[in-house]
């Protein structure tokens, strides 16, 4: 019992001491230093993604402390100002540190982030400037993320050449990215150089996917890959590879599509490997087969439409037995034409499984289809009508990013879904490319700080009335303000000892009799200083009358901000739509005109076929 007694007496002990311990810590700091809480929750702030909140509490630390004595300071202000957003700020705090900086580890993660600021926002030649510039000197542990980031600002300005070299040079294959080797592979087939293109393609595709980004990284590789070799007119090379791709997933669409012209198309060319020396150690020696965008991964999961909108493959069966040929390409393209009647692959299958059958003879399925692919296609430039509508209307925007609409996070806010709207169910590809999303971000924040100062104009306008109205004026006992204002009176003379002193030898007043000699009176000498300036009283309500004047300068220039950038996502929006509904347009002609030459064939032939049967 007395040991029991002993250990609860030595942990109630210890847990005092601690908590002492953490109290002291808590109580004592300096303004400024790494123990105001302030700063600490500037930190939290920031790793919260609520980057303006965090700047204005390490601005409210700086404007009291003045310099502040944490080292860490101007880099956690100058990191929150960046993620905001505001990059000429940033910059400026990190070119006075890298003058001084004993870490230049830190100095280059912060050029590297200002860098790839700079390539999300379209600011490609800066971006290119600054990475060239702190190439010399860049820790080793940084040049995997510096490579990568110069080959997609050199790929994006069309410097493929220069990119390729960027990737290859130090010889570090192997420490690469799986993201870094696709883009590799891309700049590879933009040179011309298609056989090492294909061979680190074909490693990108057959990766162990270990999430879902990595899945849909090797469904693209494979996609690419497969699509290079139809234009090509390798068929053979691609089928396999387009074969690898997902039958449900991101870029399952264009493989199918891709996956029956394959059976339609020559077989071409054995596809031939050739390694690439630039430090990788990967020997797969499998055969590979299928290639679909130029577009470089700028972002994960996003595909460039640009090889299949110009692809001019010549369209020719490449099988001897021609009806098993059809029967496999219709095979596909069957379970493609159900699925989103946007997109441009299911689109084209609806006129790809018709052209099928008239290859094989059976006119009057294909006519059935044709008629179908035709209505299908006006049911989609309707709705594409629509979606314009709603997007000229001013709804789109403020639609997409209604879920967040008080977020902080600026540069690093991302879209993860899209509302059920009809303008956003038909932009799917270009709400994942930067130009646009730079843009909603830019609008978003001005929409938040347009916010933020309307509410700042309430706070005024509460003060304001409080002060005409005498409202928010409570009575105060007279006795307490006398009371609280003695507390802090200072006495005068209060240092001074007076002493009286008993005179004893003084005549009774009114018998003093003796003349009274004055010295004469003299004007004293004056030398007047000239008076101070008079001082500007500045309470509590001339304050706000400074603040309402800076607002009412702010609010226009943030309302035409905002208003600009939303006039560039609706430019953007209305060309991407229409870009869409020039192409559902085109293959109205061409569906019209596949039509018409069916009717014009005489009916009955004898060789064609009641109902051709399509094997699976």
């Amino acid at each position: 019992m007395n040991l029991r007694r002993n250990r609860f007496a030595l942990a109630f002990g210890a847990f005092v001491l601690s908590a002492g311990s953490a109290q002291a810590a808590a109580n004592f700091y300096k303004p400024g230093d790494d123990n105001d809480p302030r700063i600490r929750s500037a930190r939290f702030l920031g790793e919260d993604k609520r980057h303006m909140s965090a700047s204005v509490e390490l601005l409210r630390v700086q404007a009291e402390a003045g310099r502040s004595s944490d080292v860490q300071f101007p880099w956690l202000l100058a990191d929150n100002y960046l993620s905001f957003g505001l990059r000429e700020r940033a910059d400026a705090i990190y070119e006075a540190l890298s003058q001084g900086t004993s870490d230049p580890l830190q100095l280059a993660r912060a050029q590297l982030k200002e860098a790839r600021f700079e390539y999300t926002r379209g600011y490609l030649p800066e971006s290119r400037a600054r990475l060239l510039r702190i190439r010399e000197g860049l820790p080793k542990e940084l040049l995997i993320e510096w490579q990568d980031l110069l080959a997609k600002v050199l790929l994006e300005q069309g410097r493929n050449a220069d990119a390729v070299e960027v990737l290859t040079a130090p010889k570090n294959g192997d420490d690469q990215s799986e993201y870094t080797r696709y883009n590799l592979g891309v700049g590879l087939l933009r040179e011309k150089r298609a056989e090492q293109g294909h061979t680190v393609l074909d490693r990108v595709g057959k990766l162990a996917p270990s999430d879902r980004d990595t899945l849909a990284l090797a469904d693209k590789a494979n996609l690419t890959l497969g699509w290079d070799f139809l234009q090509n007119q390798q068929a053979a090379a691609a089928k396999p590879i387009l074969q690898r791709v997902r039958v449900e997933g991101p870029f399952s669409n264009r493989a199918l599509l891709g996956l029956g012209w394959a059976e339609l198309l020559p077989n071409g060319e054995r596809a031939k490997r050739v390694d690439l020396e630039d430090g990788s150690s990967d020997k797969q020696r499998d055969p590979f087969a299928s290639f679909s965008t130029l577009g470089v991964l700028l972002r994960r999961g996003q595909v460039d439409d640009d090889s299949m909108r110009k692809r001019h493959f010549r369209r020719s069966l490449g099988s001897s037995d021609q009806a098993e040929a059809m029967d496999r390409a219709l095979s596909v393209w069957l379970l493609l034409i159900d699925r989103d009647p946007q997109d441009p692959a299911v689109q084209e299958s609806w006129l790809a499984v018709p052209y099928a059958l008239d290859q094989v003879g059976a006119h009057e399925q294909a006519r059935s289809y044709y008629e179908q692919a035709i209505e299908r296609l006006e049911a989609a430039r309707e709705r594409t009508d629509k979606a314009l509508a709603a997007i000229r209307s001013n709804r789109m925007i403020d639609t997409i990013i209604k879920r967040e609409v008080d977020a902080e996070s600026g540069w690093n806010w991302e879209l993860k879904d899209l509302p059920d709207a009809p303008e956003t169910y038909y932009l799917q590809t270009m709400l994942a490319e930067h130009r646009f999303a730079e843009a909603l971000k830019n609008y978003r924040d001005a929409r938040l700080l347009q916010r933020n100062l309307e509410a700042w104009e309430k706070r005024l306008t509460d003060v304001e009335k409080g002060y005409s109205t005498g409202a928010s004026r409570g009575t105060v006992d007279t006795g307490i303000l006398f009371s609280r204002a003695k507390e802090n009176r200072t006495e005068l003379r209060s240092g001074v000892n007076i002493k009286l002193a008993t005179e004893i030898n003084l005549a009774e007043p009114g018998r003093y009799d003796r003349a009274v000699v004055m010295p004469p009176l003299r004007a004293p000498e004056l030398k007047l200083a000239n008076p101070p300036d008079p001082q500007v009283f500045r309470g509590t309500f001339e304050q706000v009358g400074d603040l309402r004047k800076r607002l009412d300068s702010l609010k226009p220039a943030l309302i035409k901000m905002g208003d600009e950038q939303g006039r560039l996502l609706q430019e953007m929006a209305s060309t991407e739509l229409k870009s869409q509904k020039t192409l559902i347009e085109k293959y109205l002609v061409e569906a019209r005109f596949a039509l018409a030459r069916l009717y014009d064939r005489p009916l009955g032939s004898v060789d064609e076929p009641d109902e051709y049967e399509i094997k699976k």
